[in-house]
């Protein structure tokens, strides 16, 4: 980290945008000393009245106040921000991007003025899946928002919808399902598409070891739980390994142990406990960092706004004041409308950093520059459609089965394995290897540990299976971005400037071609995984039909009629795919050219055509969406563009001298 000097016209004092928390009221936890209580010891900023004296203090706070008071902008801050507060960024989101932009900005110079805009409030610390198991729960339904009109036809198709946004504090981050493999491959053909100018950055190792270690990135054979089960992990990647090799899964093109965002440092030396990443933690941890180093005069606190939704912004000069032959000339932005005021950047250097997702990005640049985005923004769509597929074997059919008997308890392995369609399109199978000899004791450990928590085996799944191996495998594939039937296009008939966009996701015939690809895949893998001691003994999952049930039915009638549970065949097409898309992409996709590029949006820089200072992050990026999970990738290029404003700060600097 950068320890320089304050910046020249630094005045701490006076910058009362800029407050942190210096000392809040004490609690009742004091050890030893004087406790701080008559009006005189009391701390600054304290009430006047301390543990009840001499009148009941506050009786119904809510958690908001009690975390605002902490670490979020107040409203008394906040009216200094909209009144005279600058800032080098605003970043726009508390997800993936926002970390890992902020935490390589301030890392490289620690003066930095930021401050980051969530539209949502605090709600969970970490992921859910570190709580209890009854936080399951909150999956899904109000903590997921849709923030577009989706079309009738998306709706009606098979598709069905694409996956929402989590609008609180943290994102989707406290949901997802960690796995992080690098988008790399022989000739970076997993980067399909791609502008050279990521290929480049890509090509360096340094490059995924730095966003590895934001994440806590570790392969899943290196985990130190006692449940990631090494030797369960070892035979079946062997067996991949030695498969994809031989050409035993014809479309595969790679495997590895999955690599997972689930590393926490410990203190005892090589030990890796399991916490599924998330990025509340990490976005405090730096607030707390920034805090002491403001407090030792040594760099800028992080500030952060809950609730607070950005709307759009104005460029300067207004389109209808530039001549024909100056519109495609970048434009500053001025003003930042939330829904707690308007932010004014009168001297123009303030950069706005889009990294609240593909749709929210692209709907605040399409009500702030679709002027010169028209045909651009939004006319590409990419993503990622799954196949569930849950099977298991007699745990006789691996050898040294009696190692795992012995062990009696929990064991889990997890696996990534890549692959591509003959018509180019990429997918990925992720397995969760599970044997469970006891599943009512170990219902909560299998589903905390689990790395996808939607592709977890079930309770109903785990009993009666403990003389098995049961293999969870959630296959996705890649959604052909170049279907001119798929896009994002601006509602003017939506008063609302955050939702006014309408989404039409749709398959085509290469996208089916790719999906029963990967599906036959998945079985392939199965059967490997298995080896051939299970041949004419694998079993496969059947979700239970939908069907008329008598009154007075009890749970085992239920069962019985709905048909639910392991059968020797494999389930049709039709019950193992699962609706709604995840992992959007290509909304604002990059080029190296806009000029030869007619659908592009963003140039090598990161910024979105005929705009200056502002800049996009995130998945929109991506001109395909390739096999991968995006998060690593997304987490690289945000931090890249950290290096890219810094590098250009520090030559505005030398400029200037």
């Amino acid at each position: 980290m950068n320890f320089s000097p304050p910046p020249p016209g630094h005045n701490r004092l006076s910058e009362d945008y800029l407050k942190t928390v210096d000392h809040c009221v004490p609690s009742f936890h004091f050890r030893t000393g004087k406790i701080p209580f008559l009006p005189t010891e009391v701390a600054p900023n304290s009430p006047s009245y301390s543990f009840g004296f001499p009148k009941p203090g506050p009786q119904s706070p809510t958690p908001a106040h009690a975390t605002a008071q902490h670490y979020f902008v107040n409203d008394t801050t906040w009216t200094n921000i909209v009144d005279h507060g600058e800032f080098d960024d605003i970043v726009v989101g508390s997800g993936f991007c926002a970390l890992a932009y902020v935490d390589e900005a301030l890392k490289k110079d620690p003066w930095r003025k930021i401050l980051i805009l969530e539209r949502g409030g605090f709600w969970l610390p970490e992921h859910f899946q570190n709580m209890p198991l009854p936080f399951k729960l909150i999956l899904g339904g109000p903590s997921e928002t849709f923030p577009w009109q989706l079309t009738y036809d998306t709706a009606a198709s098979e598709n069905k919808f694409m996956h929402g946004s989590c609008p609180f504090f943290g994102g989707r981050s406290t949901f997802w399902s960690a796995w992080c493999p690098r988008a790399i491959g022989k000739g970076f053909d997993l980067m399909r598409d791609f502008p050279q100018s990521l290929k480049d950055k890509a090509s360096k190792d340094e490059f995924w070891v730095r966003c590895e270690k934001l994440l806590g990135v570790t392969p899943a054979n290196e985990i130190g739980d006692p449940c990631f089960g090494q030797k369960l992990q070892q035979i079946l990647q062997t067996k991949l390994d030695v498969a994809v090799e031989a050409g035993s899964i014809p479309t595969a093109t790679r495997t590895t142990n999955a690599p997972l965002a689930v590393g926490r440092k410990r203190s005892v030396p090589n030990t890796i406990a399991f916490d599924k990443f998330s990025t509340p933690g990490p976005l405090l941890a730096i607030y707390e960092r920034q805090r002491r180093l403001a407090k030792e005069n040594r760099g800028h606190p992080l500030m952060i706004a809950t609730d607070t939704v950005v709307e759009r912004f104005e460029l300067d000069p207004p389109m209808d004041e530039v001549p024909p032959s100056a519109q495609d000339s970048p434009r500053s932005p001025i003003v930042l409308h939330t829904s707690r005021g308007a932010l004014c950047f009168p001297k123009k250097s303030t950069n706005i950093i889009l990294a609240a997702g593909a749709f929210p990005a692209t709907t605040i640049l399409m009500n702030s520059a679709g002027d010169v985005l028209a045909g651009r923004a939004g006319s590409r769509v990419g993503g990622h459609y799954i196949s569930h597929v849950a099977a298991r074997f007699p745990l006789s059919c691996l050898p040294e089965d009696g190692h795992f008997k012995t062990l009696d308890h929990l064991q889990i392995s997890a696996h990534y394995l890549a692959g591509k369609a003959e018509n180019g399109l990429q997918y990925h199978v992720q397995t969760t290897a599970i044997h469970s000899p006891h599943p009512e004791d170990d219902a909560e450990d299998a589903a905390r540990l689990c790395p996808d928590y939607a592709a977890a085996a079930t309770v109903e799944q785990l009993r009666g299976s403990e003389e098995y191996v049961v293999l969870v495998c959630a296959t996705l594939g890649e959604l052909n971005e170049k279907n001119v039937q798929s896009w994002v296009r601006h509602n003017s008939k939506d008063p609302n400037v955050t939702t006014n966009i309408r989404l039409q996701v749709l398959p085509d015939e290469l996208t089916e071609s790719c999906r029963k690809t990967m599906e036959a895949a998945t079985y392939e893998a199965i059967e490997v995984m298995a080896g051939p001691a299970a041949s004419g003994k694998i079993e496969f999952w059947h979700d239970a039909d939908v069907v008329q049930l008598p009154k007075d039915y009890d749970t085992t009638t239920v069962v019985q009629l709905a048909g639910a549970g392991w059968q020797a065949q494999r389930p049709p097409a039709s019950k193992i795919r699962v609706p709604g898309l995840v992992h959007e992409t290509s909304t604002l996709y990059m080029s190296d050219d806009l000029v030869a590029d007619t659908g592009a949006s963003v140039d090598s820089q990161y910024r979105p055509r005929g705009c200056k200072n502002v800049y996009v992050t995130g998945g929109a990026l991506f001109p395909t969406s390739g096999s991968w999970n995006p998060t690593l990738a997304m987490c690289g290029f945000a931090q890249d563009l950290a290096d890219q404003l810094y590098e250009k700060k520090m030559r505005k600097g030398r400029e200037d001298k």
